[in-house]
């Protein structure tokens, strides 16, 4: 008898406590969602006429075929959908 007591106690001090960390886990996710599109109201955003890098620092690339206009962001010399020679970004890339 205390052995079942013993074992739904158990179950139900497990199941709260993955409920709860579950609940804490959501509400963080929800609160970082949050406050990325708060932040991003604030991000400098790029004025035509300026260049795009990419992430490693080096300019964005397009691709000058027009049924490609593939654009790349890691330092290529050919395109790496359709293999045309990269030529550097204009001025402005619409993304």
């Amino acid at each position: 008898m205390h052995g079942e007591i013993l074992l739904v106690v158990l179950i139900l001090t497990i199941g709260c406590a993955a409920f709860f960390f579950s609940m804490v886990y959501v509400l963080g996710r929800v609160i970082a969602f949050l406050v990325r599109g708060f932040v991003g109201l604030f991000r400098p955003r790029f004025a035509a006429g300026r260049r795009r890098f990419a992430p490693g620092g080096g300019p964005v690339r397009v691709c000058p075929r027009e049924q490609c206009r593939k654009i790349e962001g890691r330092p290529a010399r050919f395109c790496g959908q359709c293999g045309a020679r990269l030529s550097e970004a204009p001025d402005y890339v619409p993304f």
